[in-house]
């Protein structure tokens, strides 16, 4: 998805000159005139290719997506006067910027030398990110129903026609808004930056030179953006249109266009912000340490005093403002993360052994990280079901076992929906090959899984046993689908022979 660097990082570079050609990159000798060639058998000219592949971004998606879940996690688990996990959630929270900042890094540096098609571009990002989002969010509407009164009040919302419609109007209000689950906005937002991609590449493209003109003017409206949403609506926001757009702005581009565009302004100047990352790396990580302990004994000081933006009121109220992601006190420390994860980025892209266990396991991390991202969240809630019916405890070694059963339970669900027919609508991936599986170990997996489901469900009136026990039938479902694709397999290559 993305990364992004700070705008100080950002701005001294050299943005006033076109890119050139790698320094290593041979002069070709002019070609002397030959004989005419017929058209009809010219050989057409190879298209431009992709960059290569981006490994210190797969490090970055990677801490990302772990960090987005453990937020969560406490999120779930901490009270409102928690001040040591209400700081490690803030420090947490600039996930939701780094999501969106890697996304224009991404897709600008696969396109920055390339001719983008924009209805080609839409098809495919749309139905690699878009059926997935259709398939989980109405999932998650039949879900969160499911979990207020059971299956009948699923089936109730289709039992007459006004009941069809009012399903409908919410099914297409949480498509909208991505607010079929706390966590869907994410893809709504996404899906918003692939319809306006083409042209900011467009716009970049043609504005060499003034790209740090265009970031500055983009922060200034951001700052500005994300104070006034900490303050009552201006007048012209109360009602209508207007009002309708601020009460739903944290579902738009317009609070995190700043992290958007300087992922694309980063990926536009690949060569120039990789060296500069990489030759100033110890200083970048030591001064974005320095901004986030700075961060953080601001957001003590404003809790605890009720300084700057927080005010005085509930213990819940001055924490949900001291530790808010669009508090304009506390976006220096979300860009210092990013810039620090890129330049660890840059140290496992140097110092990566190409096949090695930990290649494998950060190539198979990136394949599964959306997925991850997606089904995180019901794992988590069905989770949180049993741990507020048995409150107490220890609070850091029960938010440490919780965030390491949800990963568990995540990527459970996540290699099972890959290894499944349904994985492309589900993952945005296409199914592992048959060839590829071991139709045996899956059905043995599933076989566990069912029957751990079942003693977590009645044994112990654990609900997350109904979780296990669904993907293991599913599971189950894909180890026979690969036995008959194997068998066919077999049966064709014996009646060629």
């Amino acid at each position: 998805m993305e990364e992004h660097a700070s705008t100080q990082a950002k701005t001294s570079v050299d943005t006033t000159k076109q890119p050139q050609e790698p320094a290593s990159a041979p002069a070709v000798p002019p070609v002397p005139p030959g004989p005419a060639v017929d058209p009809d058998a010219a050989v057409m000219a190879p298209k431009p290719k992709r960059g290569g592949h981006l490994h210190q971004i797969d490090l970055v998606r990677l801490v990302t997506f772990a960090a987005v879940i453990f937020d969560h996690v406490i999120l779930g688990l901490m009270s409102a006067g928690a001040v040591a996990a209400g700081g490690i959630g803030l420090l947490c929270r600039y996930t939701r910027y780094s999501f969106f900042a890697l996304t224009g890094f991404v897709q600008t540096y696969q396109y920055r030398n390339r001719e983008l098609k924009p209805v080609e571009y839409w098809r495919r990002r749309y139905k690699l990110i878009g059926l997935p989002f259709l398939m989980w969010s109405l999932f998650y509407w039949a879900y969160t129903r499911y979990r207020r009164g059971g299956i009948s009040n699923v089936v109730d919302n289709f039992t007459s026609l006004d009941a069809l419609g009012t399903a409908l109007k919410s099914i297409a209000y949480d498509l909208i808004t991505g607010h079929a689950f706390y966590h869907m906005y994410f893809m709504s937002v996404s899906m918003q930056i692939y319809l306006v991609f083409p042209a900011v590449l467009w716009v970049l493209k043609r504005t060499w030179g003034y790209h740090r003109y265009l970031l500055a003017v983009s922060f200034a409206f951001h700052a500005w953006l994300i104070w006034r949403m900490m303050l009552p609506p201006l007048g012209i926001f109360d009602s209508g249109p207007l009002g309708k757009l601020w009460s739903h702005l944290t579902i738009t581009l317009l609070p995190y266009q700043f992290f958007i565009l300087s992922g694309c302004v980063a990926a536009m100047h690949f060569e120039a912000f990789q060296a500069f990352m990489i030759r100033w790396r110890a200083q970048l990580i030591a001064a974005g340490l320095v901004v986030v302990a700075g961060t953080l004994w601001w957001y003590t000081v404003a809790y605890h005093g009720g300084r700057g933006n927080v005010g005085n009121g509930p213990d819940f109220d001055r924490m949900f403002r001291a530790t808010n992601v669009f508090s304009i006190y506390n976006v220096g420390a979300f860009i210092a993360i990013i810039v620090v994860l890129y330049c660890l980025g840059t140290l496992w892209q140097q110092r990566r052994s190409q096949g090695s266990l930990a290649d494998k396991f950060m190539a198979k991390a990136a394949d599964r990280s959306y997925g991850i991202y997606l089904a995180h969240a019901l794992a988590l809630a069905e989770l949180m079901r049993f741990l507020r019916e048995h409150p107490g405890g220890p609070f850091w070694p029960k938010v440490l076992a919780t965030y390491l059963v949800t990963c568990l339970l995540t990527v459970f669900v996540v290699e099972t929906l890959r290894r499944s027919p349904i994985s492309l609508v589900t993952t945005g991936r296409n199914m592992i090959s048959w060839k590829e599986q071991n139709e045996v170990t899956m059905a043995a997996c599933a076989l566990g899984a069912v029957v751990l489901g079942i003693v977590l469900r009645y044994g112990f009136d654990m609900l997350v046993g109904q979780l296990i026990t669904g993907t293991g039938l599913l599971l189950a479902i894909s180890a026979a689908v690969v036995t008959y694709q194997r068998r066919r397999a077999a049966i064709e290559e014996g009646a060629t022979v």
